[in-house]
């Protein structure tokens, strides 16, 4: 594996969204919507925490194109789990926004999946 010289190519090959059975089954994503979603959630899920990555870098680190994560953002906005929070700063000078979860659509998805495995006896 090829490694810069201050180890950051491998941290970015070593990077991973975990998806959550309550983001397919209780949410009903899929797709890009689904990846972006799984990667705000990997950085918001502990309180406080918000997601201000690029879209460009969210586009790169999922393998796929800003347009898609412009549109996967602005479904995820629409259904109301996820919300816009303002503006951040970048390194660079850039401005990106920041963005945090739904609490309740969480919740809701949770349940929800809960109920499903129950009655399914999983």
């Amino acid at each position: 594996m090829a490694r810069g010289t201050d180890g950051r190519a491998h941290e970015r090959a070593v990077e991973y969204v975990r998806v959550y059975r309550f983001m397919t089954e209780g949410m009903g994503l899929r797709g890009c919507e689904l990846l972006v979603y799984a990667r705000i959630f990997g950085f918001c899920r502990h309180e406080g925490v918000e997601f201000y990555e690029s879209k460009r870098g969210t586009a790169r680190m999922l393998g796929v194109s800003e347009r898609q994560v412009h549109r996967a953002v602005s479904a995820l906005e629409a259904r109301g789990l996820i919300v816009e929070l303002g503006e951040h700063v970048l390194p660079n000078k850039r401005i990106t926004k920041r963005y945090g979860l739904v609490d309740s659509a969480v919740e809701r998805a949770v349940r929800v999946t809960e109920r499903r495995n129950r009655s399914v006896g999983g």
